[in-house]
């Protein structure tokens, strides 16, 4: 959780030494994140310094290397300004640019289609041929990009990540961790091994996309992303979007999702996904939905159920 030992003048300090030339004007706190962070305004621009608070220092570091990556790509990601990723003392952080616009109040099918539009763009990154490996991207310092692969394969890192979630399920819905994982297990072999490689982002929902007159303008939050088979993103994108708006409404945005993505998924891959997706849930439930929990299990039970039939 954010270390409330880091203060708005940490702030300041982080972007007066990224940006010497320019005149710390503003800092404030940014609230919603497990990680702390701050916008900051300078007389020239705008940043935000995000401390690594919750997350391990190693999933920072390649939640950066993701960013530079990017960078060259046809997704509107923040530029890295700084990153003190091993401080002799106190939390590591990184600047990036601070992304214009805000995360969406509402998702309509239009700015779902452009929500798919935009997830593809993640298939197209240059340099993300020449890492080695699937899964989770680490830092690797020696290599170019500076980036491997958590895995020898994708289906291995996509049985890992299921079982690393259904591991640890929270207590109200800790019954439903070895129905999804038979799920899983069912499905597995439709998850291809070595797909085309893509930049695969973990959390690619509203929250974390900045949009400018329904445009999106920014993606933000590329903790834990992958290198792998980005339809793993779009279903579980789609899965979020179901969730917070239910009574079909989510079902439309599923698929104006899809639509503007460009693209269908196989049902047993889809089954196999969507697992995923919903071993999320289970791993963050508390998180996730506190006061709503009761209203929101008996949801959660229901398409567990859905999922097995």
């Amino acid at each position: 959780m954010p270390d409330g030992s880091l203060t708005e003048r940490d702030a300041r300090r982080a972007v007066a030494d990224a940006v010497p030339d320019q005149r710390v004007v503003s800092a404030e706190r940014v609230d919603g994140g497990t990680n702390l962070l701050y916008r900051v305004e300078t007389d020239a621009s705008e940043y935000v310094v995000k401390f690594n608070t919750f997350v391990g220092r190693e999933i920072a570091a390649a939640e950066v290397e993701a960013y530079r990556l990017l960078a060259e790509s046809d997704v509107p990601v923040p530029r890295v300004v700084d990153d003190v990723h091993d401080p002799a003392e106190g939390s590591a952080y990184f600047v990036t640019t601070a992304v214009p616009g805000a995360p969406p109040t509402d998702v309509s099918p239009a700015l779902a289609r452009e929500m798919g539009r935009t997830l593809r763009g993640f298939s197209t990154v240059p340099g993300v041929d020449a890492i080695d490996g699937y899964g989770r991207l680490r830092r690797a310092p020696g290599a170019t990009p500076p980036l491997v692969g958590s895995a020898d394969t994708w289906r291995a890192y996509v049985e890992w990540a299921a079982e690393m979630l259904l591991s640890k399920p929270s207590d109200e819905v800790a019954d439903l961790a070895d129905p999804v994982r038979g799920v899983v297990d069912e499905t597995l072999d439709a998850v291809p091994r070595r797909p085309d490689p893509a930049v695969v982002p973990d959390d690619y929902r509203p929250a974390n996309l900045h949009v400018v007159d329904g445009e999106i303008a920014g993606v933000v939050d590329l903790e834990r992303a992958a290198r792998g088979d980005l339809r793993l993103a779009l279903v579980k994108s789609g899965y979020l979007l179901t969730r917070v708006r239910p009574a079909g409404g989510g079902d439309r945005l599923r698929a104006a999702l899809s639509e503007g993505f460009g693209s269908d998924v196989s049902d047993e891959r889809r089954r196999c996904y969507r697992a995923v997706a919903v071993a999320s849930e289970i791993r963050g439930f508390d998180i996730w939905w506190d006061d709503a929990a009761d209203e929101a299990a008996a949801t959660l039970r229901g398409i567990v159920d859905e999922l097995r039939s």
